[in-house]
């Protein structure tokens, strides 16, 4: 589905996304909490925390209440918490609630107080797409599950990364590592992966 301008809707785009990322977050053990990820700093928990973070960030910032969390961090309402069970289920919760409120009305036509500063909720909502897509490619190589992704978002996503500049913002910031060079015969998923700064 593709709003007036041609692109997708982002509503959609999410709810895509996440689809597959609620299969690999149901799929993790408690056995595998403190296991590393992609994203050296962080543990399968601490990402864990960061996905669910990263959607209460975006409800908050649709409904004008912006929670304390930094969307950047592996941060969320249950950092602390050690039961994996607890984040499985807290996680499709939290999708279910932003795509709920990222639907009605006017919604991503907002402008949100961030601890970034004034940001378009529009522009918050599609970074947090960006950022489920590629954190849940981390927590299923992290996991030792498929790590295959849609072939349409990874097409979508990849010239969002490079032309939109969501990718070069992260490096500047500091959370996102340099780029990995890959063969020219690469796929696509992999190529945008090494973008990303990880090993395909």
């Amino acid at each position: 589905m593709a709003t007036a301008s041609g692109m997708p809707d982002p509503v959609e785009m999410l709810r895509k996304t996440t689809l597959r990322v609620k299969e690999v977050v149901a799929g993790v053990e408690q056995s595998q909490a403190a296991d590393p990820t992609p994203c050296s700093e962080w543990s399968v928990l601490d990402l864990l925390n960061h996905l669910i973070g990263g959607l209460e960030f975006t409800a908050g910032c649709i409904v004008g209440d912006v929670p304390n969390i930094r969307p950047n961090e592996a941060e969320s309402s249950y950092r602390g918490e050690t039961d994996i069970a607890v984040l499985v289920r807290a996680y499709p919760a939290a999708v279910d609630l932003a795509l709920e409120l990222a639907a009605s009305p006017g919604a991503l036509e907002r402008t949100a107080t961030t601890p970034f500063g004034e940001m378009p909720v529009s522009q918050i909502f599609i970074g947090t797409t960006m950022d489920q897509f590629i954190h849940g490619w981390d927590l299923a190589k992290a996991t030792g599950q498929d790590t295959t992704l849609d072939a349409g978002l990874v097409e979508f996503a990849y010239g969002m990364l490079v032309s939109g500049g969501f990718a070069n913002m992260g490096r500047q910031a500091g959370f996102i590592g340099p780029e990995i060079c890959v063969p020219d015969d690469a796929s696509p998923q992999d190529k945008m992966i090494a973008y990303m700064g990880r090993q395909p």
